[in-house]
């Protein structure tokens, strides 16, 4: 009878209404995970929750203005980060050894793009910060395969 909302996509917005009152409210996405798409689509209202918990279902109309609210990203451990950046060994990055073929880096260069790459982690319920993360991390391997390959 009811639908589980536990595989839904939302967004913290900030949502300038006529009248100018302001909400903040976490607007819920399309199977996209894009807010310009549910802002778009032929629905007349925008299912939401409050700051104090409430669903409502908001007019489009009655919006004028529509801005996602990012939350402050995590800087853990930005020290080592840092120091990693200086000290970039490709060969870690793809998990193999100095003397590997370029057959062996290939194919574990294939192996972590399957496993990181962020299009496998688009529809999924997860914070931005994990997903920033595994962009974060294929850009890392693509960038150490790129200086083994040649």
């Amino acid at each position: 009878m009811f639908q589980s909302t536990s595989n839904v996509q939302r967004a913290l917005v900030n949502l300038h209404l006529t009248g100018g009152n302001k909400q903040i409210a976490s607007v819920k996405l399309p199977l996209s995970g894009k807010l310009n798409e549910a802002m778009n689509n032929a629905d007349h209202f925008l299912d939401v929750i409050s700051g104090d918990g409430q669903q409502q279902f908001i007019a489009k109309h009655a919006i004028q203005k529509a801005e996602i609210i990012d939350p402050p990203k995590a800087n853990l451990n930005q020290q080592r980060r840092d120091s990693d950046n200086k000290y970039f060994d490709p060969h870690a990055v793809l998990g193999v050894t100095n003397s590997a073929s370029k057959d062996e880096m290939r194919q574990a260069y294939i192996i972590l793009v399957k496993a990181y790459h962020p299009d496998r982690f688009a529809n999924m319920d997860l914070p931005i910060e994990m997903k920033d993360y595994a962009a974060a991390m294929q850009a890392r391997i693509n960038m150490a395969y790129d200086q083994l390959k040649d």
